[in-house]
């Protein structure tokens, strides 16, 4: 790996870089106002990137290495493989399904995309299963992008992009793109120039959902890329100001915290008040401080900080399984502008799905190839 590249697929590069957009959107594109929540949002930041930093020296024994990428030279069992495939297809199959009877046949005259947002978010219909199939093509995709069979994981990306699609879900194309890429990106396969491509055809796909489901921002055209990407961190001074301690734990941990408890743990939701025609995207900070103020905030992210320098390590040192897994958890960094990513319940799925394919692969570690670098 060279060291351009080992530096722009290191986590700690990646959330600086997203803040720093963020913050610049923010404070010129949009003028707001330097606020609590600048200093609150940072502040999180900063333990992430402290925590990451010592971790990162302690794991390499003292010195910050470079290690070459290992992908592993076994291939999955051609019975697993062909399993994921079926299982993929299957939810292809649902994920039409429902396209046609929500999206084609949908109740409203807004278009097939609006249909299936709208059937979604308010009409609450199942979606039977098909994104938890489409988990196997996701993985599939992951597992074909290291082999460098460009053509399969395209098919598979494909697979995974029409059930996201048959939710009019921006957040599920976004963590395909981001998984996918930074992946073929890790490997050299993809070079800056097909970041751009790809981020131009993210942003397209992104325009198109808006659009189709209403959410474009009305007269104000497609300004609603600014406000998406930048706005989230004043709205958390708007609303959360001296809220800290009202939420609960599984804002942070999720549906973790319901198995630890064998179901005995139970909170009352806590509604932050938004009106219907409010900015309602308040930035990762939200979700713990909710659950316990700034402590928390600091905490988790402190946490998160040592997970994510443990798994770049493993991810440098063995590649396969542990740069599959990292491909996915980048998504959750690219997400801090917009809200807490980190405890969903798809990175289980996908770890546990991921597992019997990276399993008889060996990696053996790489001499250190430079001295220098995070």
């Amino acid at each position: 790996m060279n060291k351009l590249r080992f530096y722009l697929t290191s986590p700690l590069v990646i959330l600086v870089v997203i803040v720093a957009l963020m913050f610049a959107m923010n404070l010129l594109v949009l003028g707001e106002q330097w606020q609590w929540g600048h200093n609150f949002f940072l502040l999180g930041i900063c333990s992430f990137v402290i925590v990451y930093i010592l971790a990162s020296f302690m794991l390499s024994g003292g010195v910050f290495n470079i290690y070459s990428m290992e992908v592993g030279d076994a291939d999955a069992p051609r019975l697993l493989v062909f399993s994921y495939w079926c299982l993929s297809f299957l939810g292809l199959v649902l994920s039409c399904y429902r396209i046609y009877r929500f999206g084609i046949n949908g109740p409203l005259e807004g278009g097939v995309l609006f249909n299936l947002r709208y059937v979604y978010i308010w009409g609450h219909e199942s979606n039977y299963g098909a994104q938890h199939f489409s988990l196997f093509a996701l993985c599939l995709a992951l597992y074909y992008a290291q082999k460098k069979r460009i053509l399969l994981c395209i098919v598979t990306s494909a697979i995974y992009l029409i059930s996201a699609l048959s939710l009019a879900e921006r957040t599920s194309v976004l963590f395909l793109f981001v998984s996918v890429v930074y992946t073929l990106f890790y490997i050299g396969w993809v070079k800056l120039k097909g970041l751009l491509v790809f981020f131009a055809l993210l942003v397209l796909i992104f325009c198109i959902i808006a659009v189709a489901t209403g959410r474009a921002g009305g007269e104000k055209g497609f300004d609603f890329l600014y406000s998406y990407f930048g706005y989230a961190v004043t709205a958390l001074s708007t609303w959360m100001d001296g809220q800290a301690g009202k939420g609960c734990a599984d804002l942070i941990l999720g549906k973790v915290v319901d198995i630890l408890s064998l179901g005995l743990y139970s909170c009352v939701p806590f509604d932050v008040g938004f009106a219907d025609d409010d900015f309602n995207v308040l930035t990762y900070a939200s979700s713990p401080y909710l659950a316990g103020g700034v402590g928390a905030v600091i905490i988790s992210m402190a946490v998160l900080g040592g997970w994510y320098a443990c798994l770049r390590r493993l991810a440098c040192l063995h590649g396969g399984y542990f740069l599959a897994m990292l491909s996915c958890y980048v998504y959750a960094l690219v997400m801090v502008f917009y809200a807490w990513q980190f405890s969903l319940t798809t990175y289980v799925y996908v770890g546990l799905i991921l597992l019997p394919l990276f399993y008889r692969q060996r990696s053996r570690p790489t001499e250190p190839e430079l001295n220098q670098g995070l």
